[in-house]
């Protein structure tokens, strides 16, 4: 799973942006980035140790800029 190596995660839920610190527990990261239905259906980019999940502007700019 690509979250094992992720030391910094991003994650759009809803309207707010929830700030993890890794790395997580398989059955945490899932919670946070794995669909209802056990699919991703949103934009995930890896940039090294930062996992983002879902996508505005705002939030990459974010993810690049660390």
């Amino acid at each position: 799973m690509l979250a094992r190596a992720a030391r910094r995660i991003l994650v759009k839920a809803g309207d707010t942006i929830v700030r993890l610190e890794g790395p997580l527990a398989d059955a945490e990261a899932a919670k946070y980035l794995v669909h209802q239905d056990g699919f991703l259906r949103v934009p995930v980019l890896v940039i090294g140790e930062v996992l983002v999940r879902g996508y505005t502007d705002a939030l990459y700019r974010e993810a690049l800029d660390h």
